[in-house]
């Protein structure tokens, strides 16, 4: 039972990791879809190509916001929020569940459905192939014991529901994220024990529904999609794309599918260079003061290389070989991080660390776009969004 403040805050840390972890297990197979008919499509599979992409991708700008819910009920207690997570596979341990990168299949598909599966609901019935290293079962860590996403928001609903509401809700209100970003992100702010249940009934209802009304929760869009997939013949939506992809073997991660292609490894970590800024500047936005100039462009750098940077990025690596030019096999976005995601304690440092980065990562797509001429252009924008950074930096 969570019944101080250390436990609430331990349980929704790992929250703020499931969140994190689901909303990238969600972007990769959107990414991995195939786009042109010379892929191999007809014009009816493109069309539903395209459909399944968009849903899968808008589920995923939810679970963005189901973050960002989870970083304001830390806020709410003082806390800050949390933004790292385990590497890409998890596959036993960590969570009990197993955490993978893996294109879009029926094998994508079943685990969403699992991730969102609501409490009471019978598994859904498993991919017809059989599945390699499942571990939906695996035991759950000591300080927490739950089997799926939504007893873990119940314990930490229980959580505030025991503590003192007069000296739980001590985090500054000015330090929330709120709605005011390029994408729609339904995000709740929490300044009291009832701004707390609104906004893990909100997650919750999202991903699983209300037993009386199932309709527009993940698990009905993603339930969806797997019928009309199945009813379409499991045709070859996706490229073929490795799962897992990795840079490098990295502690903690079980073994991936490590990218050995020049061109795509020195991708693959521009991808993550550019995954981590992101990171580091959501984390400076919690940690700047309410409505200022600094705080705004944050934001809107934030939510920029979002959409013209991490996207594009990713497709290209999809048409990369992941090694040998002669293996059909292709490359994929790693979303790796090689360091726990931390401000410097030095206000002014902090702008210095995402500054540096961005100069490099402008240099590296620049020279890629040699190559690769999308990356040139992507080089280009994220050079925009670094002056606008120059601009309101102290």
């Amino acid at each position: 039972m969570i019944d101080t403040r250390e436990e609430l805050v331990l349980a929704l840390r790992e929250a703020a990791e499931i969140e994190h972890g689901l909303m990238i297990q969600y972007l990769f197979p959107a990414l991995t879809m195939k786009k042109h008919l010379s892929e191999g499509l007809t014009g009816p599979q493109q069309r539903l190509a395209r459909e399944w992409e968009g849903v899968i991708l808008r589920v995923a700008v939810e679970e963005m916001g189901h973050l960002a819910t989870v970083s304001n009920l830390l806020a709410a207690v003082g806390a800050g929020p949390h933004l790292s997570r385990p590497n890409f596979p998890q596959q036993v341990g960590y969570y009990p569940f197993a955490f993978d990168l893996v294109p879009f299949s029926d094998e994508a598909l079943y685990r969403m459905l699992v991730f969102e599966l609501p409490q009471g609901h019978a598994l859904p019935d498993p991919p017809a192939r059989p599945q390699e290293a499942s571990a939906f079962d695996a035991v759950a860590p000591d300080e927490l014991e739950y089997t799926f996403v939504g007893e873990l928001y119940e314990q930490i609903r229980q959580g505030f529901a025991s503590l003192d509401e007069r000296t739980l809700f001590i985090g500054p209100p000015e330090a929330q994220i709120d709605d005011d970003w390029s994408v729609e992100l339904d995000v709740r702010r929490v300044v009291d024990r009832a701004g707390a249940f609104a906004a893990i009934d909100d997650i919750v209802r999202d991903g699983e529904g209300t037993p009386a009304d199932r309709r527009g929760s993940h698990y009905a869009r993603f339930l969806d999609v797997r019928k009309e997939y199945a009813d379409a013949g499991h045709f070859a939506a996706a490229r073929d794309v490795v799962p897992n992809p990795q840079t490098r073997d990295l502690r903690g991660a079980g073994p991936g599918t490590v990218l050995t292609h020049p061109d795509a490894l020195r991708t693959a970590e521009l991808f993550n260079a550019v995954y981590e800024v992101v990171l580091l500047l959501l984390a400076q936005f919690f940690a700047l003061g309410g409505g200022t100039r600094a705080k705004q462009a944050v934001r809107s750098a934030a939510a920029r290389l979002m959409s013209t940077a991490i996207r594009p990025i990713a497709e290209v690596l999809t048409e990369m070989p992941a090694g040998d030019p002669a293996d059909p096999r292709r490359a994929g976005p790693p979303f790796e991080l090689y360091s726990d995601v931390a401000l410097s304690p030095f206000p002014a440092a902090r702008w210095t660390f995402v500054l540096e980065r961005l100069a490099a990562i402008v240099a590296e797509a620049v020279e890629l776009g040699d190559r690769t001429p999308r990356l040139s252009a992507v080089g280009e924008t994220i050079g925009f969004v670094r002056r606008s950074l120059v601009e309101v930096a102290p």
